[in-house]
C-alpha cells in the first residue's frame, strides 16, 4: 500500500499548492484594495475571502474526481492492488481533509488577528454554528461523492456527467443560498416563522445524512474498485 500511498501523494501536493496559492492570492488582493480597512471598498476579493470554505469543497469534489478515473485507471495499469489502491484512496482522501481543515480555520481566524474590519459576508467562514468538526466530515462526504461521480462517468459518460453536472450546481446553489442569508439575515427571518424548529433543527438532520453518505458512498466505492477494469 506504501507505494500506493506514494504514487498519490505526487499528485496531492500539486492540488494542495494550487489551493494554498489561491488562498495566498485572496489574502494579497484584499491588502492590495484595501479590503482590511476600508468597509465602503467591495470587490471580488471580498467575495472570494467568504466564498472560501465552499471553493474548497468544489476544489476537492474535483480533486476526487481525478483521483477515482485518471489516478485510479493509472495506479492499477502500474500493478497496484485492488485492495491497497482503495485504502490509499482513503489516507489521501482524509490528508486532503485535515489540511484543507486547516486552512479553513486560518482563513477564518486572520480577519480578526490580523485587526480586519469586520463584514457581515464573512460569516460564511465560519460555517456549521462553531462545530469545526462538521468541515472536515463535508471534505469527505464531497470528495466521496467526487470520486463516486468518476466511477459513474468511467461507466457511463451521460450518467456521469450528469450527476457532476447536478452536483456542481447543489453547491453553486448552497454557496448563493449562504451568501444571501449572511447578507439579508433570511434566516433569522425563518427562524421566527411557524416552520422555525425545522430550520434549527435541520443543521443536525444534514450531519446525520452527511455521515450516512458518507459510509454508504465508501461502501460503493469499495465495491467498484474491487471489480474495476482498467481500460
Amino acid at each position: 500500500m506504501g507505494k500506493s500511498v506514494r504514487f498519490l501523494l505526487q499528485f496531492t501536493w500539486v492540488n494542495l499548492g494550487a489551493i494554498f496559492g489561491f488562498a495566498a492570492i485572496i489574502i494579497a488582493g484584499c491588502y492590495a484594495t484595501g479590503i482590511p480597512h476600508d468597509l465602503d471598498t467591495s470587490n471580488l476579493f471580498e467575495t472570494y475571502y467568504s466564498m472560501f470554505p465552499t471553493m474548497i469543497l468544489l476544489c476537492l469534489f474535483l480533486y476526487a474526481f481525478s483521483l477515482c478515473t485518471n489516478n485510479l485507471n493509472l495506479g492499477l495499469s502500474m500493478g497496484a492492488r485492488r485492495r491497497d489502491f482503495f485504502w490509499a484512496i482513503q489516507g489521501n482522501m482524509a490528508f486532503y481533509a485535515v489540511i484543507c481543515w486547516g486552512l479553513q480555520l486560518f482563513m477564518s481566524a486572520f480577519p480578526a488577528l490580523a485587526n480586519w474590519e469586520v463584514r457581515e459576508r464573512w460569516e460564511l467562514l465560519n460555517l456549521f454554528g462553531g462545530r469545526v468538526w462538521v468541515f472536515p466530515l463535508v471534505c469527505m462526504v464531497l470528495m466521496v461523492l467526487g470520486c463516486l461521480s468518476g466511477l459513474v462517468m468511467v461507466k457511463s459518460k451521460i450518467a456521469g456527467t450528469i450527476l457532476v453536472t447536478v452536483s456542481i450546481f447543489v453547491m453553486i446553489f448552497a454557496t448563493a443560498f449562504m451568501m444571501l442569508s449572511a447578507d439579508t439575515g433570511v434566516m433569522s427571518y425563518l427562524v421566527e416563522t411557524e416552520w422555525g424548529w425545522l430550520w434549527t433543527t435541520l443543521p443536525r438532520i444534514m450531519i446525520a445524512v452527511l455521515a450516512a453518505g458518507a459510509v454508504g458512498g465508501e461502501f460503493l466505492i469499495w465495491k467498484v474498485v474491487q471489480r474495476y477494469v482498467v481500460r
